[in-house]
């Protein structure tokens, strides 16, 4: 069954079945949709769940809505030994960018480094994902995505940048490897539209309404613009991400970027900017890891704040989280196991 006994959790390989059927009904090739369910699982049992099987719905509209290419032809251009062009050919976000990231992996593993300049994409789920890949194969990654617009230049009331998300992976020799995934707004979308599909408040500061007054709403929000992370700093941030992953590889940027939640089949033109460094490219390897865990276990052992059990490195919750989720299955709310079962109809495809 797909349901646990009479509570909403669900089994990890069913909810990987019933997500990989229904991208295949939809004109996704298998291994394609392979990966896309693998990064939205990937966000769903970290806990990061505004990235993970809620947005599945989404993206399977998109297809169906035409806004989204479910058999694209991703075209690669090496502009120089270690620039890697590529265009997405509109489709799904988290297939363009393993195409990608594996094209620019074999790279970077030959000549040490490689920049990859990624357009005509979408919405590519967590971006955390594509570091953990890398560091699988001993590589250091910096992944920047630019979006729609959803927060303002600072000083302004009207939206403009994306939430701008920007990844970093540092390998160990062991996992958890190092993770940093964070948007730089202040809080991702994904949260605020989750608390608008469950009726709930978001916290004081996230977000203007409209009008650029301050609310807790999260309709009003997303009516709104969401507030960059730290101010000023965030709004920097911000602005160079959208600079890098969209003016400088030549996809949208700004206004010109899609909101997949919008009506219509405006292609989104995503972009993405990837940087990955081998890491042994400045020593051996077994040099790299040694300083690495020298690097870990001296953070470790700072003297703690009041009420701080144990200093933890970012990505090291969600990588707990994950261990424990992928054993006790993957809890729904109601009105996504309802949208669910909606597919299921349409498509024909069993939940259970």
């Amino acid at each position: 069954m797909a349901v646990l006994q009479h509570s909403s959790r669900y089994e990890v390989n069913t909810l990987r079945r019933f997500m990989e059927q229904a991208f295949t009904a939809c004109g996704v090739s298998e291994a394609d949709g392979q990966i896309v369910v693998d990064n939205l699982l990937y966000a769903e049992l970290r806990g990061i769940k505004s990235h993970g099987v809620s947005r599945f719905p989404v993206y399977l509209r998109r297809i169906q809505m035409g806004a989204v290419n479910p058999q694209p032809q991703i075209s690669m251009e090496q502009r120089t030994p270690v620039l890697l062009k590529v265009d997405g050919d509109n489709g799904l976000g988290s297939v363009v960018m393993v195409h990608a990231l594996n094209r620019g992996m074999e790279l970077a593993e030959q000549l040490g480094i490689c920049a990859v300049g990624i357009k005509g994409s979408n919405h590519c789920g967590a971006s955390g994902y594509y570091c953990e890949l890398a560091a699988e194969q001993g590589l250091v990654s910096i992944v920047l995505t630019d979006g729609p617009p959803a927060t303002p230049p600072w000083g302004g009331r009207e939206a403009y940048f994306g939430t701008n998300p920007m990844a970093f992976g540092l390998p160990r020799a062991q996992e958890p490897h190092i993770i940093v995934d964070l948007a730089t707004s202040l809080a991702a979308r994904g949260k605020v539209i989750r608390a608008a599909a469950q009726g709930e408040k978001i916290p004081e500061g996230w977000a203007l309404d409209r009008e650029g007054l301050p609310t807790t709403d999260p309709q009003a929000a997303l009516a709104g613009v969401l507030l960059p992370m730290a101010g000023a700093k965030g709004y920097a941030l911000s602005l160079v991400v959208e600079h890098l992953a969209g003016v400088l590889v030549g996809a949208g940027f700004g206004k010109d970027v899609a909101w997949q939640y919008s009506e219509g089949n405006k292609p989104a033109n995503v972009g993405h900017f990837i940087i990955l460094v081998k890491a042994d490219a400045f020593m051996e390897m077994s040099d790299y890891h040694k300083r690495t865990e020298q690097f870990v276990e001296e953070i470790k052992k700072i003297p703690l704040a009041p009420g701080t059990k144990e200093i933890k490195l970012p990505g090291e919750r969600s990588w707990e989280q994950q261990q424990c989720t992928e054993a006790q299955g993957i809890i729904l709310d109601a009105d996504l196991q309802a949208a669910l079962q909606t597919i299921a109809q349409e498509l024909t495809i069993n939940l259970g």
